[in-house]
């Protein structure tokens, strides 16, 4: 079982706080729900200013791994499967669909709830933490820390949804009108460059480090066009390399996922879980969600196993557009990444072939179809899809590869820094070969590359939509089918680049301009 470290020390006034800031309704988030009952009886303190940015922690990690298979869950595998990467089968099927990707179909707690509720809590924290005594350092990494996530969870809503609301301070009035994206970019900088002049590159499991932080400024950086500013903070993070680096390539989604290569891990324990508001987290079915049901193909051979996946949902796999990009002979991502075919025996012990190869010519996604081995959870039931391991949600290689395309954009095509970089990424993949390196770097080079080592983690659909080529991508390779007679592209329309708002949210801001819908 996972060893929690401080950030889920349970204490009395941790879990009444945690109990209090996540039952509020939220069927109003943008109309200021009072909590001065939170503010003086929790965040007046140094103990509960600790246990509101423990509390934050934890509302992030439910928007990104959300316990249930109900909306929080399908939004967040929306935005890893409905890319030029994936094929829907059940979640995400409704992807662009008109008549369900729309406002009136989209419910408030798949994104939109979620992002103004975090919001509203680090703006609570913010404003309290300046009337608390306590030592001026410590508070300030607290503040830091609340200050990033503000600033990742506004970079969050605006590039999903691109009109958004901008707040920063707590119970106030707030008008329902668009926010200037040079605001919004203004906030996000500020908060992650305060952060980062306070934060350490050491941090508590479970904290943000100064790495992390970094990351995503980098990533702020980009959106904006700013290069330099994005190489700058790329580069430091590579320059802490006794802190940041690549890890074993069959290490990176193995045992607890605390290691070098992870910037910032999400982090579950059964023992301490009872849903989402609990300190140990609830059940996610990331590991069952791309990951065929290999037990229902053939004529009883195979059993559920927990090296196949166990009981799965089979909702979205990777597309064969994402299959055709790997060098399958050398590139080792393709055996690690991906469940492997090639070793799939037998397993049923009364069965007459038990033992032998098991091949399935079978046209079923659902039954058999390449999938994704990121999520596999080795101790998962087999016969559960309730998984609680850890989760990495942002990476050194992502680092490495977002800096390549920083220093792309300076220095051009054979930029020297941007070659190293990506090739950092490509060698660890080629068994350290120097004679699969890039000797030159353009857009879709760069791309394939991001979704060789990125595909179906968080970042590939905003990667796309930042570039322009979401809608173009999405055309050209997303597909939704259960078998190859039925799989089908899915057209998304232009204005589909920005996620619907809830109609309900709309409704309860007296209307707010969504164009397209």
């Amino acid at each position: 079982m996972k060893t929690i470290k401080n950030l889920y020390k349970i204490k009395s006034v941790y879990i009444l706080l945690l109990s209090i800031l996540l039952i509020v309704s939220c069927d109003d988030l943008l109309e200021e729900t009072p909590i001065d009952v939170i503010d003086s009886e929790f965040l007046s303190t140094e103990a509960g200013l600790e246990s509101g940015i423990t509390g934050l922690y934890n509302l992030m990690r439910e928007l990104y791994y959300p316990a249930g298979t109900d909306a929080p869950i399908q939004a967040s595998g929306f935005f890893r499967i409905a890319t030029d990467l994936g094929i829907a089968r059940i979640a995400s099927s409704w992807a662009y669909d008109p008549s369900q990707y729309s406002p009136t179909s989209i419910g408030p707690t798949g994104k939109w709830n979620q992002l103004y509720l975090i919001i509203e809590r680090c703006n609570v924290i913010i404003a309290k933490a300046e009337g608390i005594d306590m030592d001026q350092n410590k508070k300030d990494k607290l503040v830091a820390q609340a200050r990033a996530m503000r600033a990742e969870v506004y970079m969050e809503a605006y590039t999903i949804y691109n009109n958004i609301v901008l707040k920063t301070e707590p119970n106030t009035a707030v008008e329902y009108v668009p926010a200037d994206p040079a605001d919004i970019w203004a906030l996000v900088n500020s908060d992650l460059d305060f952060a980062i002049s306070k934060l350490d590159w050491t941090a508590e499991s479970g904290r943000y480090g100064q790495g992390v932080v970094r990351h995503i400024r980098g990533n702020a950086a980009m959106w904006q066009e700013d290069w330099q500013e994005a190489a700058d903070q790329y580069d430091a993070i590579v320059e802490k390399n006794d802190i940041h680096y690549l890890v074993g390539l069959d290490e990176v989604f193995s045992g607890d996922r605390i290691h070098a290569e992870s910037l910032y891990t999400y982090m579950f324990n059964q023992e301490l879980a009872s849903g989402n508001a609990s300190a140990g987290g609830g059940a996610t079915a990331f590991a069952s969600m791309f990951v065929n049901r290999l037990y229902e193909a053939g004529s009883g051979e195979i059993i559920q196993a927990v090296e196949y996946g166990g009981q799965s949902f089979g909702w979205a796999f990777p597309n064969d557009y994402l299959e055709s990009l790997y060098d399958q002979d050398n590139d080792n991502r393709f055996t690690t990444y991906y469940y492997d075919p090639s070793t799939y025996v037998v397993n049923n012990p009364d069965h007459p072939n038990f033992g032998q190869p098991f091949v399935s010519t079978e046209d079923n996604y659902r039954r058999f179809h390449f999938s994704l081995r990121k999520f596999h959870d080795e101790n998962k039931p087999a016969t559960s899809t309730d998984s609680y391991q850890n989760y990495i949600h942002y990476r050194f290689a992502e680092t490495l590869l977002f800096g390549a395309e920083a220093h792309w954009r300076l220095g051009g095509n054979t930029d020297a820094k941007a070659l190293e970089y990506i090739n950092k990424v490509r060698r660890r993949a080629f068994n350290n070969d120097p004679a699969f390196d890039y000797t030159s770097i353009t857009l879709d080079t760069y791309l394939e590359e991001h979704a060789r080592e990125m595909a179906l983690e968080h970042s590939r659909w905003f990667v796309l939509k930042r570039l322009g080529l979401l809608v173009e991508r999405v055309n050209l390779h997303f597909m939704v089918g259960s078998n190859s007679t039925n799989v089908s592209n899915r057209i998304m329309q232009p204005h589909m680049v920005n996620y619907p708002i809830p109609q309900s949210e709309i409704d309860l801001m007296g209307g707010f301009p969504q164009p397209g819908y």
